[in-house]
């Protein structure tokens, strides 16, 4: 097999807890933006034509803002799930591998320093 592959978890904890706090604030923002998009909204609810205006405008924005955020929080997860996972196989395959060569004999190979070789 080519290429060794590993995780290092203390950088992928500290990266995910980092993006999972600047989504947090993420979150507090769009919540506010949204609640100000609302009181302008009631502001302006007495001029239909600006209403209108209003909420055209708003309406992507009170959708896309809190999608975000849980598209965000979604991706977080489920990378920490795929690195979980990774880990939990890994530390399978070390606990079987390590039974495995305990209890493998080294086949017998004619000539010298070959069965060394393999020990080696």
């Amino acid at each position: 097999m080519g290429g060794q592959y590993s995780i290092d978890v203390a950088g992928f904890l500290s990266t995910t807890d980092t993006v999972a706090t600047a989504l947090e604030s993420l979150e507090q923002s769009v919540t506010g933006a949204v609640s100000d998009l609302d009181r302008i909204a009631g502001i302006v609810a007495a001029d239909p034509g600006l209403s209108s205006a209003v909420n055209g405008a708003a309406d992507e924005r009170r959708r896309t803002g809190p999608g975000a955020v849980q598209h965000g929080g979604a991706v977080v997860t489920a990378a920490g799930r795929v690195a979980l996972a990774y880990v939990q196989a890994d530390d399978d395959m070390a606990s079987t591998t390590s039974g495995t060569e305990a209890s493998v004999a080294l086949p017998h190979t004619p000539g010298l320093g070959r069965r060394e070789a393999l020990v080696q």
